[in-house]
């Protein structure tokens, strides 16, 4: 199958709650989110370029602690939190950074479980704008900011042989900072181009 080629001009990833800076954000908005929320916006405004066309959100798990709640507020009070509630979707993260940064963008909410980001990474790479903003967010996260065009990193990516990696989230940091030329996943492979 034919490459795809695709250049990353940006990315960013936190690794523990420490490096999420949200300060940004004025408080009464800040004390809202959860800690999916705060990781995801964190890393998207670290890279969020203007030219942006398209975002795609992976996560795992989502607002699983939001839906813990919502189910426990049911069953001993018998009504649930309408903040609750509504924050517990899984595209809630997307669709609030683009309301915060008043974009009008299309967004992707997605999750495969541990192949959640090579899950997003392919549909972010596959989408047919020239600018899309990948972010996977559960308690690490990282964002990428992907140009069909041009960019500082030029990858490319194969649908085919498929030999997924044990920890995705460091086997795809280590890709982004040049220590692996190749990131594995049960999609295809991502490589490193040389330029």
């Amino acid at each position: 199958m034919k490459k795809t080629i695709f250049y990353i001009n940006d990315f960013f990833y936190a690794q523990s709650a420490d490096e999420i800076d949200i300060s940004d954000i004025p408080p009464l908005l800040r004390r809202k989110l959860s800690p999916v929320d705060k990781a995801c916006l964190s890393a998207l405004n670290k890279i969020y370029h203007e030219n942006a066309e398209e975002l795609v959100f992976s996560s795992s798990y989502g607002e699983i602690t939001r839906l813990k709640t919502i189910i426990s507020q049911y069953q001993e009070f018998n009504e649930v939190s309408p903040a609750q509630f509504s924050g517990s979707v899984h595209n809630y993260p997307a669709g609030f950074f683009t309301l915060y940064k008043k974009i009008n963008i299309p967004y992707y909410a997605l999750a495969s479980g541990e192949n959640s980001i090579s899950a997003g990474l392919v549909k972010a790479v596959m989408s047919d704008k020239k600018n899309v903003l990948f972010v996977y967010a559960d308690e690490l996260s990282l964002a990428c900011n992907i140009s069909k065009s041009e960019g500082k990193i030029k990858c490319s990516f194969e649908f085919g042989e498929k030999e997924e990696s044990s920890d995705e989230f460091n086997a795809f940091t280590d890709f982004l900072e040049g220590k692996n030329k190749l990131f594995k996943t049960k999609f295809g492979i991502f490589k490193r181009e040389e330029e």
